[in-house]
């Protein structure tokens, strides 16, 4: 399991929007970028909130950050999702007992 310094820092450093729009296409809204939910069918019910770095689905309620998002997309478990974002930024992500 990952320490909870080292998940905080994983989410800090990973741009989630960046990140999302690598499986969706999102448009820019007033206070967020809103586009379609990739977890189900429905128009434009999927917030991301690049200030906050947290996304939120308004049809399905599913919400998170970088790691849950990264976790539910590609069916991994959340610490595989971690260590798969810690990779990318350059983060030793070593596992504790």
């Amino acid at each position: 399991m990952l320490s909870e310094e080292l998940i905080a820092r994983i989410q800090n450093e990973t741009d989630l929007a960046a990140l999302i729009q690598n499986y969706i296409p999102l448009q820019e809204g007033r206070k967020a970028l809103k586009g379609n939910c990739p977890l189900h069918d429905d128009n434009l019910s999927f917030m991301v909130m690049p200030a906050k770095n947290v996304f939120k689905c308004f049809g399905c309620g599913t919400e998170g950050g970088p790691i849950e998002f990264l976790s539910l997309i590609t069916k991994k478990t959340k610490d595989e999702a971690a260590e798969i974002l810690a990779q990318h930024a350059g983060i030793s992500a070593k596992r504790s007992a």
